[in-house]
């Protein structure tokens, strides 16, 4: 990346050709930069979209990770939905679908400077003043144009986040989705509460924070909250007497684990089935459990403080159900478990309540006399089965097949009582003056709630130990059902995480995220494969975030919110809610589960998205790109070569439909709180690809040619990307972008028999391609380094014999006592190995480094980075790092290039430590410039080791 002069931010700038002429090149340039390059191939008349030019993809990712990490105030509050994605991205990315490249450096550098405006860092809404300039630059051009601002279509619309985007820059929509739990949540968003846009309260203007003139939502908030309190009221007189009250404060969660007959005929004790004794660790408030067994009970008291010796739970160490029995210390191993459940041997043992009282958390014992587990179940409840994949639905292995078998018995009173309420709203406001509108839009506002209260209120939520006071952690931490033994049954009625009026705050904080004008628009359930029938011929911008092929069962989890968001608003929306469940059969993600095998998934995957894509091209407006979002890891085939099911597939569609990639944009963006991820190298990338339908008579190239035009034009499109730091780990998945841009430009690509070559082996050259193109990296290094990085290959950080180091040592013109004396190997008894980052000495000072090399800078970095506590993370390693760079022999882009050879080499022979290391490196890069600067700036690249260290 290079720096623009007028904005001080880096850009990415392609340039070159679209698809089918020639060459397709990016070079790093500052954003007034580059060239629009060559005529489309459909004609001279087509002017390039911004996006097929430029794009500031660094703020983007910095306002996309940040979106990720915000907790309140962003549509991710309104309803919870799967893998979505950042608002920010999407705002830039159609603001630069549909306005034009200017082709001139100065234009183009103010259309940037808006995108950039557009995603604040910290991840909120633009602005005012930013999305005047934006909606006004997109008006004028289709003014001059003569034609109307296009409708963006969004055939899998998830949770929303294009279409609300879109709206907020003046655009109308038009929103679908098989799947009846994200069109509700997309109508409401996108339909329902712009048509009640500055109408004043039907309650009374009692509450109003701000008239409807100054915030066009004040009405709407308002008789949320009303209907809200009169919803929980009569809930409350309906079950209120289930829930007994607690002398020593307000009720918080109630703490329960499953359990199951001991194995051993003489004992029969329930044993209890929990993972930690530990209520909370909070410092100075901890608290734990301590069994005791009396007349064939357990019972537990609460034990507080970290003196003396904490009682071990029933779970024993190791993965799996494997408990011991209190009692008589009998093991019960998970097949046992099992079997108890399905014979409905399985049941449940309040642990403690967690309270609040003036002093804060506490935990009391369960009541002498507590019947809050002997509840007979509601006449009405969700019979509906579990699917069979017990690979990510695990409670029908141990008897809990149906969704009401996640839930207490007093769980389904409470929901139900709550969803038949709020299913009596809409007549409530039209009695009280409201039109259909506003009945609409306050009913679904308060089933939404519904929705996410049942996320909080089940056996799938989570008793989360921390620091501060623990707390219940909703169900969803992964896309998944797993079997929870203990949980926490949060209190509908209180004021923590699970109550009633939490679920009410935050939607409606959700909501404040929501654009403040426009025009109602459309939502509704339909096949994608019909999507573009729902908008006019050759009239609009599509954009979407299609299913991630077989990673995420969107139909069967969103089941878990379907049965009660039917019940709640079935009468207010009989189009999303005409069946049973949500929609299994046509659902277009390759479940073999569903499909009798993975290929015949994949077959299936490949056939409706195929038509998907026919469907599409017949609704885009020609001079529109296709802006299509994907993320997928690579696997590793059993050939041990790399290979994307999921990217394959959908490539093979777009090519079957007559569309080609004639641009990407990697987008970094990722949360901090991810249970999939942390401490692993989980891809944190999107790639946005950038599609148009494939010109009549595009060429054919053989092999040889592909391969030539890998080598040619791969390089230019790499450099821009490892400039940017995008994280190792994401690399390869964005290089597939570039590389496919080559394949797709023609009809076809021959094998030397003439067959077609399959998307499958240009992913797989594309992946060798790049690993030459960071081999070649080698050539700058110095000549220890190139022999660490040889012996690394070979040995990672084991030891190996002295002679066949010495040996490989002489290829490289060095020897292994010169690598000792250089600080990087260690040598003893016959035997020689790398020193680990965290086996560096702590001690150094570059400056009396007489043999620093680009591999010890490398290490010492990633020393600093992975450390903890004082003289240790990114400050630190900036300072280092300015300090070493004033050494000729260390360039900083070198060093970083060593950082992405080493990740390569960890992810193809699965070194996952090590991997995460470098990952962390490349990843941490910008940051590390950062404070290299601030070292530089304060003078502070010369102190001396002691200070550093």
């Amino acid at each position: 990346m290079s720096t623009d002069t007028n904005t001080g931010t880096a850009t990415s700038t392609a340039t070159g050709t679209s698809a089918g002429a020639g060459t397709a090149t990016s070079t790093a340039t500052s954003a007034g930069a580059g060239t629009a390059g060559a005529a489309a191939a459909d004609g001279p008349e087509r002017r390039r979209k911004l996006i097929e030019v430029a794009l500031p993809t660094e703020a983007i990712s910095r306002a996309g990770k940040a979106d990720k990490d915000r907790k309140v105030g962003t549509i991710k509050n309104i309803h919870k939905w799967f893998a979505p994605m950042p608002t920010p991205a999407w705002r830039a990315l159609l603001f630069a679908s549909v306005v034009d490249d200017p082709g001139d450096e100065p234009g183009r550098a103010r259309l940037l400077r808006i995108i950039e405006e557009l995603v604040p860092e910290n991840g909120t809404a633009p602005a005012p003043e930013a999305l005047r300039r934006a909606r006004e630059v997109l008006a004028e051009q289709e003014r001059a144009q003569g034609r109307p601002l296009p409708t963006v279509l969004d055939p899998f619309c998830g949770g929303g986040s294009t279409l609300v985007e879109a709206q907020r820059l003046g655009l109308p929509t038009v929103a679908a989705d098989l799947n009846p739990v994200p069109a509700l949540v997309t109508r409401l968003e996108t339909a329902l509460v712009p048509a009640v846009h500055g109408k004043p309260p039907v309650s009374g203007e009692h509450g109003t924070l701000a008239g409807t003139s100054v915030d066009p939502l004040a009405g709407l908030t308002t008789d949320v909250r009303h209907y809200a309190e009169r919803v929980e009221a009569a809930v409350r007189e309906q079950v209120g007497d289930l829930y007994e009250p607690v002398a020593e404060g307000a009720v918080v969660a109630w703490l329960w684990a499953r359990t199951v007959p001991c194995a051993n005929p003489a004992c029969r004790l329930s044993v209890p089935l929990y993972g930690s004794p530990w209520l909370s660790k909070q410092t100075g408030r901890e608290a734990w459990l301590k069994p005791h067994v009396e007349d064939g009970e357990v019972r537990f008291e609460i034990r507080t403080g970290t003196t003396g010796t904490i009682a071990d739970a029933t779970k024993r160490a190791g993965r799996g159900g494997k408990f011991s029995c209190p009692a008589c210390a009998t093991e019960v191993d998970e097949k046992y478990i099992r079997k108890a459940g399905v014979d409905g041997r399985m049941g449940l043992k309040m642990l403690a309540i967690a309270v609040d009282d003036a002093t804060g958390r506490r935990f009391v014992p369960e009541p002498a006399h507590s019947a809050a587990a002997a509840l007979d179940l509601p006449d009405e409840i969700p019979e509906l089965d579990f699917p069979g994949n017990t690979r990510d639905f695990k409670t029908p292995l141990y008897g809990l097949r149906r969704q009401a078998d996640i839930y207490t018995p007093r769980q389904l009173h409470t929901l139900g009582a709550f969803a038949d309420t709020v299913a009596r709203v809409p007549g409530w406001v039209e009695a009280d003056g409201g039109d259909a509108d506003q009945a609409a839009a306050i009913a679904t506002v308060l089933a939404v709630c519904i929705g996410k209260l049942a996320m909080s209120n089940s056996s799938q939520v989570r008793w989360r130990i921390r620091t501060g006071p623990s707390k219940a952690e909703p169900a969803f931490g992964r896309q998944a059902l797993p079997m929870l033994w203990d949980f926490a049954e949060a209190n509908p009625f209180g004021e923590s995480v699970g109550g009633w009026r939490s679920q009410i705050s935050s939607v409606l904080s959700g909501m404040s995220a929501l654009p403040a004008t426009g025009v109602p628009g459309v939502a509704v359930q339909a096949d994608a494969r019909d999507a573009g029938s729902l908008v006019p011929p050759a009239s609009a911008l599509i954009a979407t975030d299609p299913p991630y092929f077989a990673q995420i069962n969107y139909a069967d989890l969103s089941d878990y919110f379907y049965v009660w968001l039917r019940r709640a608003a079935r009468a207010v929306h009989p189009d999303l809610f005409a069946t049973m469940a949500t929609p299994k059969t046509e659902e277009l993600i390759a479940n073999p589960y569903r499909h009798g095998g993975a290929e015949k998934a994949r077959a299936y995957f490949i056939e409706g998205f195929t038509e998907v894509f026919s469907s599409l091209k017949t609704a885009s407006r020609p001079d529109l790109p296709i802006v299509v979002i994907y993320a997928h890891r690579q696997e590793e085939t059993k050939d041990g070569e790399l290979t994307s099911s999921a990217w394959d597939a959908l490539l093979e569609a777009m090519l079957a439909a007559g569309v080609s990639v004639v641009g990407t944009w990697p987008l970094h963006a990722t949360n901090s709180t991810r249970q999939v991820g942390q401490g692993a190298n989980a891809l944190a990338s999107y790639v946005a690809m950038v599609c148009r339908p494939r010109p009549e008579g595009a060429g054919v190239l053989d092999r040889r040619g592909f391969l030539q035009a890998l080598r040619r034009e791969l390089p230019d499109r790499v450099r821009p990307l490892q400039q940017s730091s995008i994280p190792a780990v994401d690399l390869g998945q964005a290089a597939i972008g570039p590389g496919m841009e080559i394949f797709s430009r023609y009809t076809r690509v021959t094998e030397p028999d003439g067959s077609p070559m399959r998307v499958r082996t240009a992913l797989s050259l594309i992946t060798k391609a790049l690993d030459e193109i960071l081999s070649e990296y080698e050539e700058d290094f110095d000549a220890d380094t190139r022999w660490c990085i040889k012996w690394f290959e070979d040995h990672q950080w084991e030891t190996a014999d002295f002679g066949k180091a010495e040996r490989v040592a002489h290829r490289y013109n060095t020897s292994v006592p010169g690598l000792v004396h250089a600080g990087v190997v260690a040598s003893a008894a016959g035997l020689a190995a790398l020193i680990r980052p965290d086996g560096l000495a702590e001690a150094y000072d570059p400056d009396g480094d007489d043999r620093l090399t680009v591999w010890e800078a490398a290490m010492r970095l990633s020393r600093l980075i992975e450390g903890k506590g004082p003289g240790a993370g990114i400050d630190a390693a900036g300072e280092l790092l300015a300090r070493m760079r004033v050494r000729p022999e260390i360039d900083e882009d070198t060093v970083k290039g060593l950082a992405y050879l080493l990740h390569n080499i960890c992810e193809g022979r699965g070194w996952t430590e090590s991997q995460r290391w470098f990952n962390n490196l490349v990843s941490t890069w910008p940051d590390l410039r950062t404070a290299a600067r601030d070292a530089d700036r304060r003078g502070s690249a010369r102190v001396t080791s002691e200070q550093l260290f």
